[in-house]
């Protein structure tokens, strides 16, 4: 009898490390994702889109909120080390680790029950709907206050800062600016990158439906 609970327990903490292992590999490779997506969207296309979170969204709703913040500082490592090969700086974005934690809190807060996303369609889509637009708006404030306290030193000019700073003038200033010029271009970015995101974790649990 002991000799097969034993067993039982190997074979639990054997599939436990499997579970734990395929998780870390996943975080890392959605992590290369944002990167690559961002990339392509920045550097290649120059659209004026962030596309850096999508698979951070994919991470939230595969698995959570913590995990779902190891994929962003994994996408923001490989960041540094990409702007600091190709333009000799990093500019600083790691300080964006707080605008991340703020769209996963916000999103978390309308999906962290999926039972909200399994009542059919309709009601699926205007919860992502709202977290993604409720997010846009709390980021946004975030991230101009980064923008704010680091306007001063030289960053490279991604197609967005144009969009972005596009409000900055005399009558509303650089804060008000940082903040507003934000607001439509987060918001699309949210809404497109949270939606891509619960379709990356919906392929995800349907490849390895069985396995976690």
């Amino acid at each position: 009898m002991e000799s097969y609970v034993q067993k039982e327990s190997g074979y639990a903490d054997a599939k436990k490390n499997r579970r734990v292992a395929r998780t870390a590999l996943a975080i890392f490779a959605f992590g290369v994702g944002d990167l690559l997506l961002s990339t392509l969207f920045q550097d290649v296309l120059y659209a004026p889109l962030f596309m850096d979170t999508s698979f951070m969204m994919a991470a939230l709703f595969a698995f959570g909120p913590i995990e779902s913040f190891l994929e962003y500082v994994v996408f923001v490592s490989l960041a540094c080390v990409k702007l600091k090969l190709m333009v000799g700086r990093t500019d600083m974005v790691f300080l964006y680790a707080l605008s991340a934690i703020t769209i996963i809190a916000v999103t978390w807060f309308f999906v962290r029950k999926k039972e909200w996303l399994s009542k059919g369609v309709n009601q699926t889509f205007l919860y992502i709907l709202a977290a993604a637009m409720l997010a846009g708006c709390a980021c946004s404030v975030v991230s101009g206050f980064i923008s704010y306290f680091t306007h001063q030193l030289e960053v490279k000019d991604w197609a967005f800062n144009r969009v972005i700073f596009a409000f900055n003038g005399e009558q509303l200033g650089f804060l008000a600016s940082a903040i507003l010029g934000r607001i439509p271009v987060t918001i699309l970015d949210r809404i497109i990158a949270t939606f891509l995101g619960f379709g990356i974790a919906k392929a995800y649990g349907t490849l390895f439906r069985g396995k976690r």
